[in-house]
């Protein structure tokens, strides 16, 4: 499903007029198809509508879905907020429809008596500001809006509730809540990003008539500028600093799915041999986390990488050995905590670094000092694009200079405690703004970020976001993690880009364990369980 930013979605409907369409008939068609929907839907006939409308195209939106819906015989009356409309396109469909003798009445005359009106209407349908909204509310949209979640009828939006920011998905107070959002051509970003798409009920995506070749062009997961300037007193009336009004949104790439992940995920030609699909170097575990290297080299393996090799401590190296037969096992020092000794001369694991195509570092490996000092010499010593995880966050959490060491793209799977302590900030400054914080960090230290938790986040140093939709609280158990370091280890070892490996193994990851947990139940299932059913995927894949 394609998701643009409101500025790539004014340039598909400008390049919609060199294919025998205007902007008129853009409004014309997205009021019709709301209007099929909410009939459709809502069974409305000779019931009662309410439209709230501003003066800009969103407006003329609502405009378009009055007419309409009064041609199928409901009574519609609709509010205007801010005046007539501005637009040409607009103020043709108001026009059109105060010929038809329906109730149009400006806001600041029929707020008073609004509520008393919702309680004997059927339908609400918010069409006030759109994509272009920014800041915080102004004070009497801010009334309409509370009119409107106060009311016990079916709250229906036109592309954007009104007080969500579309290309952030910032939710300003007041906003409105709605039941269902009828989405013009394509998804935004508000309604997949976390902090709003709840606020958006239902999204329903309604063709408006735009050929595929006005998007000739447009690049996915761009950065958006908002689709127009907040007006002034909008900007006069927000209590927001500046810069959060301005500031540049992040994009997002659009939903993962099966068929996509599979066109990233190199085919295995029948001619290959293991050294085809890749070297991948795990360094992981501990005496105390020996499951971790177990997990994760599994979950390499399950992914296809020809070649995974488990450097450790011997106790661990020997654990794996019955459970792991296919990996490559390089015994390393161990020094008094159990862990593996970062001291000592590490030639064999500078040999194997040396072949690498991909690296994994932290699954288990405890977190001292000694896992500090290799991770220095494991980014000192491999141009691989490499996975941290678990104690290699921590490694880098208190020594962050160490990131402008790496030869090759680094990748960060925290959850968000190893998050807030990258960031130095917070778990709960964290979940409050997941997407800036794993952006900004992705983007100041040049790195990929993989923000776990429900809705993982995929973070890239460019500014694209993905959103992955799959995984179930079943993962909510130690071990899951290592399972998901050895997959994205595995996908980067066969020459998957930092970030198609990271959205690819989330998404798998998370799909297996939807069905493990159909499998098992969520409580009972365990991150090994999940290893059956990613081999259940690939083999219904032809892989």
């Amino acid at each position: 499903m394609r998701v643009v930013t409101s500025a790539q979605m004014r340039q598909i409907e400008e390049a919609s007029l060199h294919h025998d369409l205007t902007f008129q008939r853009l409004m014309e068609n997205a009021g019709s198809a709301a209007a099929a929907f909410l009939r459709r839907t809502f069974k409305i006939q000779d019931r009662n509508c309410i439209i709230f409308c501003a003066r800009g195209n969103n407006g003329g939106d609502g405009l378009v879905v009055a007419r309409k819906l009064t041609e199928h015989d409901v009574n519609v009356v609709v509010t205007l907020l801010d005046g007539q409309p501005t637009s040409p396109e607009a103020q043709e469909m108001y026009r059109q429809l105060d010929a038809m003798g329906v109730p149009i009445l400006p806001f600041e005359h029929a707020a008073d008596k609004l509520s008393s009106w919702l309680t004997q209407t059927d339908l609400v349908v918010d069409a006030i500001c759109g994509t272009g909204f920014r800041g915080e509310l102004r004070e009497h949209h801010r009334q309409a809006c509370d009119l409107i979640n106060n009311s016990t009828c079916a709250i229906v939006s036109l592309d954007i509730p009104t007080g969500v920011e579309c290309d952030c998905g910032r939710v300003a107070q007041g906003a409105v809540k709605a039941d269902f959002t009828l989405v013009f051509d394509s998804l935004k970003p508000a309604h997949v990003l976390p902090a709003s798409k709840d606020q958006c009920g239902a999204v329903e995506v309604l063709d408006i008539g735009i050929p595929d070749e006005a998007r000739a062009g447009i690049v996915y997961g761009t950065y958006g500028a908002p689709e127009e300037d907040p007006l002034p007193e909008q900007l006069e009336a927000s209590s927001a600093p500046e810069e959060k009004i301005l500031r540049q949104a992040p994009s997002v790439t659009g939903r993962m799915t099966l068929s996509k992940a599979f066109d990233l995920i190199p085919p295995r030609r029948e001619d290959a041999h293991k050294g085809t699909f890749g070297r991948l170097v795990n360094v992981a575990g501990s005496a105390r986390y020996r499951g971790a290297a177990i997990l994760s080299t599994l979950g390499a393996l399950r992914c296809g990488t020809g070649l995974v090799t488990l450097c450790s401590t011997e106790p661990v190296c020997a654990a794996a050995a019955s459970r792991v037969p296919e990996a490559i096992l390089i015994p390393l020092a161990q020094n008094d905590l159990g862990t593996l000794d970062g001291t000592l001369p590490l030639s064999a694991l500078t040999e194997c670094l040396e072949s690498a195509d991909a690296v994994v570092f932290g699954c288990g490996l405890g977190n001292n000092l000694h896992t500090a000092r290799l991770l220095e010499h494991v980014l000192q010593n491999t141009s691989s694009p490499m996975v941290l995880d678990a104690d290699g966050i921590n490694a880098v959490a208190g020594n962050i200079h160490v990131l402008k060491e790496a030869k090759a793209p680094l990748l960060l799977t925290p959850h968000p405690g190893e998050m807030a302590r990258l960031a130095g900030c917070d778990i709960p400054q964290v979940e409050a703004d997941r997407e800036a914080v794993a952006l900004e960090f992705a983007h100041r230290h040049n790195v990929t970020v993989v923000l776990k938790g429900p809705r993982t986040l995929i973070a890239c140093p460019d500014g694209e976001l993905t959103v992955n939709e799959t995984g179930n609280s079943g993962l909510a158990k130690g071990g899951s993690g290592d399972l998901l370091a050895g997959m994205i280890g595995a996908l980067l070892a066969q020459g998957m880009s930092p970030r198609h490996a990271a959205a690819v193994g989330v998404f798998l990851h998370g799909m297996a364990a939807d069905r493990t947990a159909k499998r098992l139940s969520r409580t009972a299932m365990l991150p090994r369980d999940v290893l059956e059913d990613l081999a259940g995927i690939f083999l219904e894949q032809g892989r």
